[in-house]
């Protein structure tokens, strides 16, 4: 969300769910704790939802003014040179967003995939061909639906979209394609989070946000690994990024510390 300068506006807070079969769980815990967001997690065995449930979720955030996001289930690599894979993860994405659609889902993170020969620069070249194709039918299918697509960036050697230079390749490729910023992924990828945001900050609509120890993926509450925090919420607010923040935190309790803390920081910058 991006207001005017100098205009002193609250941050827009929300957190992401463990996984699906909690959803209207997860939406009372959003009610009672008064959050702005919640997103609905991509792990777990149930990948669709019973009619009632639908409906159950969709008139509950929008009688009680919360925002959904939907986090895209990995388990198929989009960009993969196996035209059985990427092609199965294309048609199950926009299964993703038909299923958004119906719980009223607004915004949806996705993932990047793996080079399938890291070393092999021609074939790396050819994921992201695959890649970029298969957005561009994504985030055509989410415009048809008033559904905006970010992709995250990735953490782990062999992914596409680690680096801020190829998150923003593919987002250059792509109109209409935003970014989803994991502040603790680019912290394990060994990037400073606070100048990778800087480099993709203009195409960002959302931001995971979790602490680590630059090692491994810890989800952990802010102020427990070596991100700073600080410096980054100072950056969101001199480039007018108000939200949504999305606190990828577990259990519930440290979603609640999570954002203590967030406030706090937020206050000082």
């Amino acid at each position: 969300m991006i207001v005017p300068k100098n205009k002193e506006i609250k941050p827009k807070i929300g957190f992401i769910g463990s996984d699906r079969q909690n959803i209207l769980e997860d939406l009372d815990f959003a009610i009672r704790n008064k959050f702005d967001y919640y997103e609905i997690q991509g792990l777990g065995e149930k990948f669709d939802f019973k009619p009632k449930v639908i409906r159950d979720a969709k008139g509950i955030s929008e009688n009680n003014n919360i925002s959904l996001n939907l986090h895209a289930m990995q388990f198929l690599p989009i960009s993969s040179l196996i035209p059985e894979v990427s092609e199965g993860a294309l048609k199950f994405a926009k299964k993703e967003i038909i299923l958004a659609k119906k719980v009223g889902v607004k915004q949806i993170t996705i993932h990047s995939g793996e080079r399938d020969r890291p070393n092999n620069e021609n074939m790396v070249a050819k994921n992201f061909e695959i890649l970029i194709k298969n957005l561009k039918e994504i985030v055509k299918l989410g415009r048809k639906y008033g559904i905006k697509i970010g992709l995250e960036n990735s953490f782990g050697p062999d992914r596409l979209c680690r680096k801020p230079e190829d998150l923003l390749r593919v987002v250059n490729s792509v109109k209409s394609l935003g970014i989803t910023f994991d502040s603790g992924h680019s912290n394990i990828a060994s990037l400073d989070p606070v100048k990778y945001f800087k480099k993709v900050k203009k195409f960002v609509i959302n931001i995971h946000f979790h602490d680590n120890d630059g090692k491994t993926d810890q989800h952990a509450v802010p102020g427990k690994g070596n991100i700073n925090f600080k410096g980054l919420l100072k950056e969101c607010k001199d480039s007018n990024y108000f939200g949504p923040f999305i606190l990828e935190l577990f259990p519930h309790s440290n979603v609640l510390k999570g954002r203590e803390i967030f406030l706090n920081l937020w206050n000082q910058v």
